[in-house]
C-alpha cells in the first residue's frame, strides 16, 4: 500500500514538474513575445532625400502699371508683350557684325584733319564776310576748329569701321587739294582784275574738302575700303601733281621766264593730281599695296629725283637748252624710281584679292561677342545662360 502510495507520489512529482516546467516555458515564452513587440526588429533608415531644386524667388513687385518681368528662359505671360532686350550683363559690340573696328591711328588721323577742316571753314567765313579785325577774325576758326572733332567724336559712336576713317580723311585732303590746284592754276592764267584772289581760294580748297569728306564716307559705306587703299590713292594724287608739275614746267617755251612758264607748270601739276588720283583708285580694284610698299614707293620717288639732280651741271654753259629741260628728266626719274619701289616691294599675293573682305573676319575683335549672362530657372534644374554672337 506503502510502495503504491510512493508510486502515486513519484508519479504525481514527475507530473507536477512536468507541469511546472511546461508553464515557465510558456511564460518564458509570453514573456518573449511581449519584448519581442515591445521591441521591434531593427531596420535600416529609409534612402536620404536631396532636397528640391532651388526656385527662383517670386519676381518683385512691379510698380503700379508695370507689368511683371519675366526671369531668362521663360515666356511672357499672356497678354503681355515680351520684355525688351536681355537681362544680365550686357556687353554690346561696338561695331557690326563681321567688321573689324578702326584702329587709334586712323580715327585720330581722322581728328587731326577734321581740325583742320574746321580751321579752314573759318578761315573761309573771315574771307567772306570781310572781318579784318584780328581778335573777331580768330573767333571762327577757334570755333570751328572744335566743332570739327566733336562731330567726328559723334560720328564715331558706334566705332566707325575699318576703313571709314581713313578714307574720309582721304577724301578731305583729295579734295582740299582738287581745290587748291583749281584755285591756283586759275591765280596764274587769269589777269590781275579777274583773279579769285584769297577769297576764291578759300572758298575753292573748303568747298572741295567739303566734297571730299562727303563723298569718302559714301565709298566707305559702300565699298569698305582697306585704310591702305585710302593712303594709296591719297599718295597718288600727290606723286601725280608733283610729276606733272615736272613736266609742264619743264616743256614750256625756252623763251618764257618763271612768271611765264609757271602756268604749264600748275596746269602740268592739275592734270597730274588727276592722273596720279585715276591711276591709284583704278589700280585699288586688283592691287592692294601693303604699307612697307607704300613706304618704298615714296622712298623710291624720292631717291629718283635725287639722283636726277646731276642733269642740271650739264646746263652749266651758256648757249645750250635752257636748264629747265632737265625737270622733264627729273620727273621720268621720278616715276621710275616710284615704280621700281612698288614692283620690288610687292608680292603677287597683293593682286586680284579684296584685302578688306578678306581679312574683316580675321581683324574682328572682339571675335566672341557675349550679349548677356543670367541665372537659368527652370522646374527641376539649375543654371547659367549666355547668349552672344561668334563672327
Amino acid at each position: 500500500m506503502r510502495a503504491g502510495l510512493s508510486k502515486q507520489n513519484a508519479s504525481w512529482r514527475q507530473g507536477s514538474v512536468g507541469s511546472v516546467g511546461a508553464l515557465t516555458l510558456l511564460a518564458t515564452l509570453a514573456i518573449s513575445g511581449e519584448a519581442w513587440a515591445q521591441y521591434p526588429p531593427q531596420q535600416y533608415p529609409p534612402p536620404q532625400q536631396y532636397p528640391p531644386p532651388q526656385q527662383y524667388p517670386p519676381p518683385q513687385q512691379p510698380y503700379p502699371g508695370q507689368p511683371a518681368q519675366p526671369y531668362p528662359g521663360q515666356p511672357a505671360p499672356y497678354g503681355q508683350p515680351a520684355p525688351y532686350g536681355q537681362p544680365g550683363y550686357s556687353s554690346q559690340p561696338s561695331v557690326p557684325r563681321g567688321k573689324a573696328r578702326s584702329t587709334d591711328l586712323e580715327i585720330g588721323t581722322l581728328y587731326g584733319t577734321s581740325i583742320a577742316y574746321g580751321v579752314g571753314l573759318g578761315v573761309w567765313f573771315d574771307a567772306e564776310t570781310g572781318i579784318d579785325d584780328p581778335g573777331l577774325a580768330l573767333i571762327p576758326p577757334a570755333i570751328l576748329g572744335v566743332a570739327a572733332p566733336v562731330g567726328v567724336y559723334l560720328l564715331d559712336d558706334p566705332e566707325m569701321p575699318r576703313g571709314m576713317p581713313a578714307t574720309i580723311s582721304a577724301g578731305m585732303v583729295i579734295g582740299a587739294g582738287e581745290g587748291l590746284g583749281i584755285a591756283g592754276y586759275q591765280f596764274v592764267t587769269a589777269d590781275e582784275k579777274d583773279a579769285w584772289g584769297f577769297k576764291g581760294l578759300s572758298r575753292s580748297v573748303s568747298l572741295g574738302a567739303t566734297l571730299g569728306a562727303v563723298g569718302g564716307y559714301v565709298l566707305a559705306y559702300y565699298e569698305e575700303p582697306s585704310p591702305k587703299t585710302a593712303l594709296f590713292a591719297s599718295s597718288g594724287s600727290m606723286w601725280g601733281t608733283a610729276i606733272g608739275a615736272m613736266f609742264g614746267y619743264g616743256a614750256s617755251n625756252a623763251e618764257q621766264d618763271y612768271g611765264q612758264a609757271n602756268d604749264k607748270a600748275a596746269l602740268g601739276g592739275l592734270i597730274g593730281f588727276n592722273v596720279g588720283l585715276a591711276a591709284t583708285a583704278g589700280l585699288s580694284a586688283v592691287y592692294i599695296p601693303t604699307w612697307e610698299s607704300l613706304s618704298w614707293m615714296w622712298a623710291g620717288a624720292g631717291i629718283g629725283a635725287a639722283a636726277s639732280l646731276p642733269v642740271f651741271l650739264f646746263y652749266a654753259g651758256d648757249g645750250g637748252p635752257p636748264a629747265k629741260r632737265g625737270f622733264i628728266f627729273m620727273g621720268t626719274a621720278t616715276t621710275l624710281g616710284l615704280a621700281a619701289g612698288a614692283i620690288f616691294s610687292s608680292d603677287p599675293s597683293d593682286f586680284g584679292a579684296n584685302e578688306q573682305r578678306a581679312t574683316q573676319y580675321a581683324d574682328a575683335s572682339p571675335g566672341i561677342s557675349v550679349d548677356y549672362v543670367a541665372p537659368l530657372g527652370e522646374p527641376g534644374a539649375f543654371g547659367m545662360q549666355v547668349g552672344g554672337q561668334i563672327f
